[in-house]
């Protein structure tokens, strides 16, 4: 059966290079960037408007279904938080296994891992700690996986991504 799994979690978290490296592990694997599709179409990682965040999800879903044509696995390297938008990326993606893997870090470990890489303005990351916090528990996306060692090597978190995945 095919797999679509899902990547939530904050910013910089460490999403896109954890997707890569379980593609690589799983092969057969197409990886969905949302970032790059909110850019192609918003111009940012942020949407003006409600119409515009649409067509993300649109987009998005259409990746979904083209990919699982011709993969086995479809990696959705998203970021988003809540379920409403979970349900608008996934309608009409029918016969496959979902798994969704959060990772979520402490805020003072996000904010050490952006220093190390340079980036010294923490407001951004901040701001999305706080939309996360205001959503509410019941209308937050219920991870398959999360992962929240700080101290794991990113292969250690792909290889304990991978032995869930294949239970």
């Amino acid at each position: 059966m095919k797999r679509i799994i899902i990547f939530i979690g904050h910013p910089a978290g460490g999403k896109t290079l954890t997707a890569y490296k379980l593609a690589e592990k799983l092969g057969n694997s197409k990886i969905i960037e949302v970032d790059k599709i909110k850019i192609k179409i918003s111009g940012s990682v942020f949407g003006r408007d409600d119409d515009e965040r649409e067509l993300w999800f649109k987009e998005i879903n259409n990746q979904i279904k083209e990919g699982l044509e011709d993969f086995e696995n479809v990696i959705v390297d998203e970021g988003f938080f809540a379920k409403k938008y979970l349900d608008k990326i996934l309608t009409g993606v029918e016969n496959t296994k979902r798994f969704i893997i959060e990772i979520n870090y402490s805020l003072k470990e996000h904010i050490r891992r952006n220093k190390r890489r340079g980036e010294s303005d923490q407001g951004p990351v901040k701001r999305m700690y706080e939309l996360w916090d205001s959503i509410p528990k019941k209308d937050k996306i219920q991870p398959d996986i999360i992962i929240t060692n700080e101290d794991l090597a990113i292969e250690q978190i792909v290889n304990e991504i991978y032995q869930k995945l294949r239970n």
